[in-house]
């Protein structure tokens, strides 16, 4: 819905759009009274909807892996200056690198975001996108759709929202039984280690417990190495964590290579960290850091080539499940010309403290340099929104 409000004098449409820009909704008021006639002036303090569907951009953020992340404070549309340990940062939202973006999973600002699903005919009944509904369309022509958003389409389940996750690559090791609260081996799991280019296949098969804590703990190892074609067979590692968790011990560490439990010096592949006061391991793996797995869910690989270690989907110890991969705001190359393609998608950010609606318009700037954003974003509101006066 559009300001209906009509206004005769072109001088006075000419006043309003200079001096409005950046303002918000009081102050344009304030100066339409200076201008208009009383019951004009009555007729627009009596709109109540919001102004909203401004188209904020370009912002550079760059189009491939070597650029940084850019991030954004929802609140104040302001671009952070965030070079260091942005996880400890809690200021932004949304954090923007080529096409990737990323929400803050920090504890005092979870970011959550909940797709709308406006564009939903923009693909065929196989889900393959429609070549001339992204090609045809604008940020103008989508602005409706964005501007009827209100909190009448925000989910009434918390649930409906997904957040970033960053998970750890050795988890799903063990099972637990909430009713009789027993640990056992998740011995289905194996996953596959890969350490400077050593690979081996490892499984849990027996979990001592000691209430929520790790006494003892047994692996099935079959080490590949350099000069094999294939996994040798397993051999079984039991490690008395109980034992070796004593009083000054933060680790208990495995070296796969050796076949055996080495100290912390030594060139370790996992870890399971100590509880002091309990004088066991936690129900915890982890990788070196030049480490890196993948779970190879049905035993299936017999061997792992070196010169396809790229294909095999190896993470680090911390991965971050990132909410926007299963939520993709664009098409690529729809035109055979390399070009990316907004969906126009508008999807609901909640933040700490409020809730806002996104819609990305364009990844190019007015010469059609790559990696420039543009979105608009608003505070969710009960009415729907009107176009801002100088839009």
């Amino acid at each position: 819905m559009y300001l209906n409000t009509f206004i005769k004098s072109s001088s006075i449409a000419v006043c309003i759009a200079l001096t409005a820009c950046g303002s918000d909704k009081e102050e344009v008021i304030e100066k339409i009274e200076e201008v208009l006639e009383e019951e004009v002036l009555e007729e627009v303090i009596a709109i109540t909807n919001p102004f909203q569907g401004k188209v904020h951009g370009p912002h550079a953020i760059g189009t491939d892996d070597m650029s940084e992340f850019v991030y954004l404070d929802l609140d104040t549309l302001n671009i952070l200056d965030i070079s260091d340990a942005p996880e400890e940062n809690s200021q932004w939202d949304v954090a923007f690198k080529g096409s990737e973006i990323r929400l803050n999973q920090h504890v005092d600002n979870v970011v959550s975001v909940y797709p709308i699903g406006n564009n939903s005919d923009f693909f065929d009944d196989n889900g393959d996108p429609i070549k001339e509904s992204f090609i045809n369309t604008t940020a103008k022509l989508e602005l409706d759709d964005y501007l009827a958003i209100t909190t009448e389409q925000a989910p009434s389940e918390i649930a409906g929202y997904i957040s970033d996750k960053t998970v750890n690559i050795l988890e799903g090791f063990y099972h637990y039984d909430t009713i009789t609260q027993i640990y056992t081996p998740a011995d289905e799991k194996y996953f596959i280690v890969n350490s400077d280019n050593h690979f081996t296949k490892f499984r849990v098969t027996d979990i001592t417990a000691q209430g929520s804590y790790i006494s003892s703990v047994s692996l099935e190892i079959a080490h590949q190495g350099h000069s094999y074609i294939r996994f040798h067979p397993e051999i079984t590692l039991t490690v008395d964590t109980a034992l070796s968790c004593s009083a000054d011990v933060t680790d208990v560490y495995i070296d796969f290579n050796k076949e055996e439990e080495v100290d912390s010096d030594d060139d370790w592949d996992i870890r399971l960290p100590c509880n002091s006061t309990e004088l066991a391991a936690e129900f915890a793996m982890h990788l070196a850091d030049d480490g890196q797995a993948f779970h190879d869910l049905n035993n299936e690989y017999i061997a792992i080539d070196p010169s396809e270690i790229e294909s095999y989907g190896f993470k680090a110890d911390e991965y971050v499940i990132v909410a926007f991969d299963s939520l993709s705001w664009f098409q690529f190359n729809l035109n055979d010309e390399d070009l990316l393609w907004s969906q126009f998608d508008i999807y609901l950010l909640k933040t700490a403290t409020l809730t806002y609606k996104f819609q990305i318009t364009d990844f190019y700037d007015s010469a059609g340099n790559p990696g420039n954003i543009s979105f608009r974003v608003d505070e969710l509101a009960d009415q729907v929104g009107i176009i801002d006066i100088i839009h």
